[in-house]
């Protein structure tokens, strides 16, 4: 797998071909190199030999005129010896060898249409060569061959006819056999230096390819791996100038914008999965008490917080009341409380209480952080008008990010939008006087409950059904209005003491009913907790009258005293009804089939 990648790596491709490039440079060079001094040398031979062969023509014309023979051969084996050609003869005009170094020849008559010496230049045709010289492959080796007219002048006319242009030739044959050595060994001097060059420079580029091709490119290569497992704080550093120095630049420039492009996005999709989250879980529930518990809940988780604070105005009520939800992480369950908004919330922090003057003012209209970012306090509204507000809080060293900050506001818009639709569901299904839940929701409440009943868990609940003793005669004796606002301060004593899962429920007049989740015995309590706030609460109505009155309280168990709605609401009422005839002002359990009576105190 190595071997692969380094055969298919740019510093291999790029010394690959500069090794073919360079081969191929060396190999025209050389074959230039020995094309161009052998033409030059054979050239220059021919010019040389063609002097020569001038020179012994001239030498040879007064021997030839005098017509001594003997002077002519001696006067040719002088310049052999002198000058050393490879063969130099005279040829008479019929063809004839006359003289010769070479004393084979003496006497031979050269066709020049038919020998292999002639051909060359011949060519079997009867004219004349344009060339005076050829370049012979013979058995003795390479030769160059010049011929040279012996011209007829007038004074040859004394032997020679006068029309006659040409008396014979001189061939003047020059051996190439040591200059073609020499040309092989300038040659292979050429190749070995070629070659040492070759890799001498090779080694350099390879150096050069290394250092400021092959490396700066594994920088780079590492950084892009670097940065596609993620991690965009890689730096590249190259130990060079030009491009790749640029190029480095331009790759830290962008890992570093990629990084922040990536968190940001991560942020984001944070902000997304978290809002979608939170928006989804927040819209399963829509009923007001639910729906509480489950926003300070979900603010508690989503952002780790280690205290929320909810506080929900109640502008449809009288009072003006402010519910105040709260969940601390040293203290993980829900405290809920009501207030009067025009008076101080106690057991509150200083910084909360001081943000909750700003908006019982009306003076917090946007999000506040505090300096640190520890703290975050958001104005709830709808529809222009304040309905409510949350804060949070962190430890000292965990801050509240950007990211965070964007979140909580989103979030606070889809509070807002959950709270005002709770509100109009709890409207419809709220009794508009007691604003206690009507009739036909707390049956639909024990229907839910019956459906969720399962016997290893053991969640049953229990049903307390209420009547105010002697109720028609606040009516009849102090008027309808006296009596409304009676049942207006039950419902708030009932509220004040039931837990906040617990459902209390109008069913009618004087009547009411509480949903308590657990056993028998939870339902117990709960009804001597009701019966003693209502014993002991001075009923305090218009024009300075001061009332007191008492509850009697029948409670029944699912599963134990009833199967169904009906049936459990049936027994709670027979319960009602056996208190009512044993004196009033107590509780009545059902316990089996049999009652159980007796005051609780």
């Amino acid at each position: 797998m190595r071997m692969r990648e380094a055969v298919y790596s740019i510093r291999f491709r790029l010394l690959g071909s500069l090794f073919v490039l360079l081969g191929l440079s060396l190999v025209i060079w050389m074959y230039g190199l020995w094309s161009f001094e052998r033409d030059r040398y054979i050239k220059n031979s021919g010019t040389e030999a063609l002097r020569a062969g001038q020179t012994i023509e001239q030498t040879l014309r007064r021997a030839m005129l005098e017509n001594d023979w003997d002077r002519i051969r001696r006067s040719v084996g002088d310049i052999q010896q002198i000058m050393q050609p490879e063969m130099i003869s005279i040829l008479a005009f019929d063809g004839r060898v006359a003289v010769s170094t070479d004393d084979s020849l003496i006497g031979i008559r050269l066709d020049r249409n038919t020998m292999a010496g002639c051909t060359t230049c011949h060519n079997g045709r009867q004219e004349l060569p344009a060339a005076g010289s050829a370049f012979l492959e013979t058995e003795a080796g390479p030769i160059l061959r010049n011929t040279i007219k012996i011209s007829n002048a007038p004074e040859c006319y004394g032997c020679h006819a006068a029309d006659r242009e040409t008396l014979g030739v001189v061939i003047y044959d020059t051996a190439f056999d040591g200059t073609f050595a020499m040309l092989h060994d300038v040659l292979l001097r050429s190749v070995l230096t070629g070659l040492f060059t070759f890799l001498v420079v090779i080694v350099v580029l390879s150096c050069i390819i290394q250092r400021f091709v092959h490396r700066p490119l594994h920088q780079l290569m590492n950084g892009f791996i670097h940065v596609g497992r993620g991690n965009f704080d890689y730096w590249v550093e190259v130990r060079t100038k030009g491009e790749f120095r640029e190029m480095a630049d331009q790759f830290n420039v962008m890992s570093r914008a990629i990084g922040r492009s990536f968190v940001e996005i991560k942020h984001k999709n944070w902000e997304t999965a978290s809002l979608y989250a939170f928006v989804r879980q927040l819209s399963q529930a829509i009923e007001w008490s639910k729906l509480q518990g489950m926003i300070t809940n979900l603010l508690f988780e989503t952002f780790s917080v280690e205290q929320v604070v909810l506080l929900l105005r109640q502008e449809e009520r009288e009072e003006k009341v402010v519910e105040v939800s709260r969940w601390r992480e040293n203290d993980q369950r829900l405290s809920h409380r009501e207030f009067d908004s025009r008076k101080e919330i106690d057991g509150m922090p200083a910084w909360i209480m001081t943000e909750y003057q700003k908006w019982r003012q009306d003076a917090l209209n946007s999000p506040v952080f505090s300096p640190d970012g520890t703290r975050a306090v958001l104005p709830l509204t709808s529809k222009k008008m304040a309905i409510g507000m949350f804060c949070l809080q962190r430890g000292r060293d965990n801050p509240f990010s950007e990211a965070e900050k964007k979140l909580i506001m989103a979030v606070g818009e889809q509070i807002s939008i959950a709270i005002a639709n709770a509100r109009l569901y709890r409207m419809a299904i709220t009794d508009g006087l007691t604003d206690l839940y009507a009739k036909r929701y707390g049956e639909s409440i024990i229907r839910k409950l019956l459906d969720a009943y399962e016997p290893a868990e053991n969640n049953g609940f229990c049903v307390l059904m209420l009547d105010l003793d002697h109720f028609k005669e606040v009516n009849d004796t102090h008027g309808h209005q006296v009596g409304d606002e009676v049942l207006v301060q039950i419902a708030e004593l009932i509220r004040g003491s039931i837990r906040f899962d617990d459902i209390a429920c109008r069913f009618g007049g004087e009547e009411f009913i509480v949903l308590v989740l657990g056993a028998p015995e939870v339902g117990r309590e709960a009804a001597s907790r009701l019966r003693q706030a209502i014993e002991q609460h001075d009923f305090r109505c218009g024009a300075g009258l001061s009332l007191r009155n008492t509850v009697s309280i029948g409670v029944a168990a699912f599963p134990q005293h009833g199967k169904t709605a009906e049936a459990v609401v049936a027994a709670a009422d027979q319960a009602l009804y056996e208190a009512k005839n044993s004196g009033r002002n107590r509780i009545v359990c059902l316990d089996g089939h049999a009652y159980s009576k007796g005051l609780p105190d």
